[in-house]
């Protein structure tokens, strides 16, 4: 099922995954985590992130027409992180963190286009709004053992941060 909802200047769609659970008791979010799908649509994705037996999933999806899909509320643990510490020692990182996935194919040369760029900057403040976001990384600065990941694997982080 397909609803959609405006945040602030933004429209995401709802594409619900079953891929949850609840956060820790006292949970502050503090962290974005940036992935790339390895997919090659938000259709794939949304197919994928529904599966239950898939096992994953992440809150947002910023397609490369800038479409963004919601996956998981907020204040639900998505399951994104894997295996995880941050820089600061905090494990489990999918405990405080949300995940947006950019469809890209994580190869190098598959090119983040700009309107995609631009909805993920308007993502990041809305959420900006709605947490204390101390954090914003990579998904391979963050994954245990370091090496397993590589995504987004080309993005210019220089451009959000």
């Amino acid at each position: 099922m397909k609803s959609g909802s405006d945040i602030g200047t933004l429209f995401i769609e709802h594409h619900p995954s079953p891929n949850c659970e609840t956060r820790p008791a006292d949970c502050i979010i503090d962290t974005i985590l940036i992935h790339s799908t390895v997919l090659n649509s938000l259709n794939q994705v949304i197919e994928r992130f529904s599966d239950p037996k898939s096992k994953v999933s992440s809150h947002y999806t910023i397609d490369r027409d800038g479409k963004i899909a919601c996956h998981v509320t907020e204040e639900k643990r998505a399951w994104h992180a894997g295996e995880s510490k941050m820089p600061d020692g905090r494990s489990n990182v999918n405990d405080f963190s949300l995940g947006i996935e950019l469809v890209n194919l994580n190869d190098g040369y598959d090119p983040y286009p700009e309107v995609q760029i631009m909805a993920l900057k308007n993502l990041i403040a809305a959420i900006k709004s709605r947490h204390p976001i101390k954090h914003v990384f990579g998904h391979y600065e963050v994954v245990q053992p370091p090496g397993r990941k590589s995504d987004p694997k080309g993005f210019d982080f220089t451009l959000i941060r």
